[in-house]
């Protein structure tokens, strides 16, 4: 699932991610801040595996796509939901003590995006081996998930964003959603917002906005037309 575009800004950074799933799956709900570690959480609730695709406190955000590398065959069954790992990285005291300590043996493959004050982090765990990378936070990134893309599209996906990039006037929240709810080629099954096989189709889209000591997260449900806000700020976060 999903796709994630990354926006650095002067003094954090806009992170959007469209949630891409079976149109079966029972709808994710935006939680109330939760404790994780001395941090205050937020995050958008999955009901069936009770975690979650993107989590945010006021300093660390934790953003999961499935796969790592390419398409994989599923074999469970696995330790925990994938959603749960997401969760589990804010009990850490950095995102490279989170890697180099949890243990991922068990799970299924799996991306996973740390952002922490400048830092960058991507993690890609196989099924046997976890890869490490650096990414550099001052730069326009955009992920998609490797179980529903081919590597053709998830490249033909990057061109659209950078000519989104080169096109735009203001790389701006509003314009960002915008791009994730409309860009394409007219092949619905590969489009940013997409629909495949009445099966599985984008159910939401979420943003991460980290400005200075705030942290603002926009939670739109796609199925239902409803938008919720979060708003952390590290003033009223435990040390």
């Amino acid at each position: 699932m999903c796709t994630v575009s990354y926006l650095p800004g002067q003094s954090g950074f806009i992170l959007t991610s469209s949630r891409d799933e079976k149109i079966t799956r029972p709808i994710a709900r935006l939680s109330d801040p939760v404790m994780i570690h001395d941090r205050e959480v937020t995050f958008p609730q999955d009901p069936l595996g009770q975690g979650t695709w993107i989590a945010s406190s006021c300093t660390r955000t934790v953003c999961l796509l499935n796969g790592a590398f390419k398409a994989h065959r599923p074999k469970p069954p696995y330790k925990h939901s994938r959603g749960l790992v997401v969760l589990d990285a804010f009990d850490y005291f950095s995102p490279q003590n989170f890697a180099e300590n949890y243990n991922f043996n068990g799970l299924e493959p799996f991306t996973l995006l740390l952002f922490e004050i400048g830092e960058l982090l991507v993690l890609r765990w196989d099924g046997h081996k976890l890869f490490i990378s650096e990414k550099d936070a001052s730069q326009k990134h955009i992920w998609s998930s490797a179980t529903l893309y081919s590597p053709d599209i998830i490249r033909k996906r990057r061109e659209w964003f950078n000519h989104w990039i080169s096109s735009t006037d203001e790389l701006s929240l509003g314009s960002i959603r915008k791009f994730h709810l409309t860009a394409g080629d007219g092949d619905p099954e590969n489009a940013i917002r997409m629909r495949r096989d009445n099966l599985y189709e984008t159910v939401s889209l979420t943003s991460v906005v980290r400005s200075g000591t705030e942290m603002e997260m926009i939670y739109e449900d796609l199925i239902y037309s409803e938008t919720t806000y979060k708003t952390l700020s590290q003033s009223y976060v435990s040390n």
